[in-house]
């Protein structure tokens, strides 16, 4: 987490020094309120994926505290910043069993977010974008061809048999709870709130930079453009969190309303702010973490699973 924030820094700065007749003003342009109500909205939005991910849990018989999940959950996602979108999985799945959460149930609710992600994130770009950005759709329309294969993974019947079926080739037992569909449903509720966040946090900076558009389609232009230039990243699984595609399609998605000085800054300085709510975030969840945990000598609180609903007759 150090090294990609050192990473991110290190970008923004390069950016700085070989642009800086044109960044320089761009970065004049910039007020406190804009810069610090960005990076704390940002810091919100990375709060909802843990929202997201103990819904997907729930769905999947373990019931887990908030304090529990974010435990879990966002010291995990450091292993985001290694290359490949499994490394965060696997480190939720190894923290998982020490609040009582079987490795199974763990990975799956971490994969079933991951998949999520995509339509959610594609669901924004494509009800924004067309309206201020379509040379973006154009160019990148790939990327949203992914959206219906992942809705369609995403089924609960067909998500509940490719489980059963990896399961299987992993000699697993398989899950006694499948995914329910309103419970998959929050979980996507919850990531389309962060990509919307997300929007706000680009749209605040957005807004100090000399726009071309404004008022309501640059806000329509910065939640379309950030959710549309993340999903476009998180597709290159080679790359570490999408750095530098992430940066390239937010640029070009800005390009109605802003120049490419500008909008690099910009694309930048969210990506850092995305670093440091990522770091605030384990922060958090290792300071939650009771003393005996963190030493391996505490015996952890089962997760509760969920329970259906006692049949009940007239009478």
């Amino acid at each position: 987490m150090r090294a990609a924030l050192l990473v991110a820094t290190g970008l923004l700065a390069v950016a700085l020094v070989s642009q800086w007749n044109t960044v320089g003003a761009s970065l004049g342009e910039l007020t406190v309120f804009g810069v610090v109500a960005s990076g704390l909205v940002t810091v919100l939005a990375v709060g909802m994926t843990v929202l997201s991910w103990q819904a997907v849990l729930a769905a999947l018989g373990a019931v887990l505290p908030l304090r529990a999940a974010v435990q879990i959950f966002f010291v995990g996602q450091i292993g985001k910043y290694v290359p490949g979108s499994v490394w965060p999985v696997l480190a939720q799945m190894e923290l998982s069993p020490d609040y009582g959460v079987p490795r199974p149930k763990a990975a799956s609710a971490s994969l079933i977010v991951l998949a999520l992600a995509v339509p959610c994130g594609g669901m924004a770009a494509a009800v924004t974008l067309p309206f201020v950005s379509a040379s973006a759709l154009r160019h990148y329309s790939l990327v949203l061809v992914a959206v219906p294969v992942f809705a369609v993974v995403l089924y609960p019947p067909v998500l509940s048999a490719l489980l059963a079926f990896v399961f299987r080739l992993l000699r697993r037992p398989p899950l006694e709870h499948p995914p329910t569909g309103r419970h998959v449903l929050a979980g996507a509720g919850w990531l389309l709130a962060g990509f919307v966040l997300f929007g706000v946090a680009t749209w605040l900076l957005a807004r100090d930079l000399t726009p071309s558009v404004h008022g309501l389609r640059l806000l329509l232009l910065s939640v379309g453009g950030y959710a549309f230039a993340w999903t476009a990243g998180f597709l290159v699984l080679v790359i570490p969190a999408g750095a530098g595609v992430r940066e390239a399609v937010l640029v070009l998605t800005l390009a109605p309303a802003l120049a490419a000085g500008p909008a690099t800054v910009l694309a930048l300085i969210i990506r850092l702010f995305a670093t440091v709510a990522d770091l605030v975030w384990a922060g958090v969840g290792m300071a939650l973490r009771p003393r005996d945990a963190i030493n391996g000598n505490l015996s952890p609180p089962e997760a509760i699973p969920s329970q259906p609903e006692p049949n009940r007759t007239p009478g």
